[in-house]
């Protein structure tokens, strides 16, 4: 019974200690409140009179700046890529058989049409089969004929008549093939172009492996770039590109004519090929060329040069402006959003209405509400 006494006093007089611990906490958290009050009243009257002092102190050095126009205008965004050019037609010419040239008709940048014979192979063996094939073909065609008419007037037996009938056939046919396989020692043109190149001479061998000359077909000029499948909802047929040829030092306004509907797995890229048809200079195959792609366009926009542009611990970017009180220029941070950015300029999507006074140099030397001093005013 004592005991449980004795522990029930140690409770009551902890518990009244502990009910003026907080007691006093909160009396001191209460003084701070007030002091913290007191000392923002006073933070604000002494800046107050800072500014009141820079107002009449004439010796008082005010920070230096110079403002522009934040601009209301046309904005566009270009991805820039690199592509090189296609040719229409731009064909390596195989020989179909083995042999010596005997014969080169045209020469190395010489307009063809298609069709037209280039090169000739030697082919006298299979020439001399077939004169021979042809004269076996000539007598059995005259015999066919008579027992044809023979065989109408009921004259000769059938067999005969069937025998006469395929040998001719077979004859026919015969030369048929092998007139085929003699155009095979003829290398053509397949297509209508220019001979760019020929690899071989006159008494020279060819043979299938290797190819025999090119012919290049200048009329279906185009261009063909890989772009990141992060634009393939923003870039398509139709979109506008500007074409630079570091090589010419020419530039060339076009548009896409078609995008690729494959990723390919190594880069993750599409393809996309601009007209060259109306580029009126001499592109040659995979000659490179920088390419912008027109991916975004906004009429009217804000827009402010993208050096301007600052960020505060928060993460908020945003800009200083000027703004008049009285007879003096304060400086005012506004908070912005941007969108996409383009040659130094960037678009602003909410902050700010266009008009405005920004401040360019020395902008990251003042502190917002500060006074500042123009020294330029540039448009």
């Amino acid at each position: 019974m004592k005991q449980s006494l004795i522990y029930l006093s140690l409770v009551v007089i902890l518990a009244a200690c502990g009910s003026s611990t907080t007691s006093d906490v909160t009396i001191l958290q209460q003084k701070k409140d007030s002091l913290k009050t007191i000392y923002d009243d006073i933070a604000q009257q002494i800046a107050s009179i800072d500014q009141e002092l820079k107002t009449l102190d004439t010796t008082i050095k005010l920070p230096l700046i110079t403002v522009n126009t934040i601009e209301t205008r046309a904005f566009e965004h270009f991805v820039e890529v690199q592509g090189s050019v296609e040719i229409g037609g731009n064909a390596l010419v195989y020989p179909e058989v083995p042999g010596k040239i005997i014969a080169i008709r045209f020469r190395e940048g010489t307009k063809v049409n298609k069709g037209d014979l280039i090169i000739q192979l030697d082919a006298g063996t299979l020439s001399s089969t077939i004169k021979e094939v042809e004269t076996s073909y000539k007598l059995a065609k005259d015999i066919f004929e008579k027992q044809d008419r023979l065989w109408k007037d009921k004259i000769g037996s059938e067999v005969q008549y069937l025998q006469i009938k395929a040998n001719k056939e077979s004859l026919e046919q015969k030369l048929k093939t092998l007139k085929e396989q003699l155009d095979m020692y003829s290398i053509r043109a397949p297509f209508s172009g220019v001979i760019d190149e020929i690899n071989h001479k006159v008494g020279e061998a060819v043979n299938p492996v290797a190819p025999a000359l090119r012919v290049i077909n200048f009329n279906d000029a185009y261009l063909k770039a890989d772009v990141s499948e992060n634009y393939i909802e923003t870039i398509k047929e139709g979109n506008k590109a500007k074409v630079f040829f570091p090589a010419l030092n020419k530039e060339f306004a076009s548009k896409i004519t078609r995008t690729g509907n494959f990723i390919n797995p190594n880069n993750r890229t599409f393809i996309i090929n601009i007209d060259l048809t109306e580029f009126n200079e001499n592109v040659k195959p995979n000659l490179l060329a920088d390419v912008k792609i027109l991916d975004y366009k906004k009429d009217t926009a804000v827009v402010v040069l993208s050096r301007i542009i600052q960020q505060d611990r928060k993460g908020n970017e945003y800009i200083y402006i000027v703004v008049k009180e009285g007879k003096m220029e304060v400086a005012k941070k506004v908070v912005i959003k941007t969108g996409l950015s383009y040659e130094k300029h960037t678009i602003v999507l909410s902050g700010l209405d266009g008009g405005e006074k920004f401040i360019d140099k020395g902008a990251r030397s003042i502190q917002n509400g500060e006074l500042v001093k123009i020294i330029v005013e540039e448009n």
